[in-house]
C-alpha cells in the first residue's frame, strides 16, 4: 500500500489533489462564494481508496519507501515534488 494522494475529508466527502492548499481552493469554489472555510480533516488517500490521517499515512509512505526518513506526520510536499 502507498500514498496515493492528498485529500480532505469534509461533510462525508472525500476530496483529493497534489497539495492541501489547492483542495481546500477547489471546496471553496465548489460551494460558492456563501463558505470560505474549510473545516474538514486533512489527510492522504492510499492507491486503495482508504482515507487516511497524517500520522497513519507518514506510516505507511515510509514503508512503501515513498520517503527516505520516519516522520510523525505526512505533509504533501514531502511525497508530490511537482506542484499541481
Amino acid at each position: 500500500m502507498n500514498i496515493a494522494a492528498a485529500a480532505i475529508l469534509e461533510r462525508g466527502k472525500i476530496w483529493t489533489g497534489t497539495r492541501h492548499h489547492l483542495i481546500i481552493r477547489d471546496i471553496i469554489q465548489a460551494r460558492g462564494k456563501e463558505e470560505g472555510y474549510v473545516s474538514g480533516e486533512q489527510g492522504f488517500v492510499t492507491d486503495k481508496g482508504q482515507f487516511v490521517n497524517r500520522r497513519q499515512a507518514a506510516i505507511i509512505a515510509f514503508n512503501a519507501g515513498q520517503i527516505p526518513n520516519r516522520k510523525e506526520e505526512l505533509f504533501s510536499e514531502d511525497i508530490f515534488k511537482v506542484m499541481g
